[in-house]
């Protein structure tokens, strides 16, 4: 459990502090289409760096963005934490399903555009219903 809440911590601190950077250079665009490929890297180099497991990082990963949603946004935050948990559970089981099937780069890439489509629904949707 030790290990994995490192991987978790590690994967959030390394996507934090670069999508931070994304978000202030390319805003919804960036967001959409590199922080899943920030996020999807830094949780699975974190799990197979400190050899623990892929699911149980992304779901401790999904997890803390959760909390930083309702941190954030209270009440109202959370519908967003509990996709957040959801959506990263399940792109650590597609990760480790693709990667077991195949190879990491291939589970890699599987995984980050899935991630890219469903950021790009968020970011569409939320500029759709976002009142003025």
């Amino acid at each position: 459990m030790i290990v994995i809440a490192a991987a978790t911590l590690l994967a959030a601190v390394t996507s934090w502090v670069i999508n931070g950077w994304v978000l202030n250079f390319l805003g919804n665009r960036g967001i959409a289409f590199l922080t899943p490929l920030v996020e999807e890297t830094a949780k699975t180099f974190w799990a197979i760096l400190l050899k623990t497991s892929l699911v149980y990082t992304h779901i401790g990963f999904g997890l803390v963005e959760a909390l930083v949603e309702l941190k954030r946004r209270g009440v109202k935050g959370v519908w967003a934490a509990c996709t957040a948990i959801i959506a990263h559970s399940l792109f650590g089981l597609l990760t480790v399903r693709v990667y077991s099937a195949s190879n990491l780069l291939v589970a890699l890439i599987v995984t980050y555009l899935v991630h890219t489509i469903w950021n790009w629904f968020i970011v569409y949707y939320s500029k759709q219903t976002r009142v003025t």
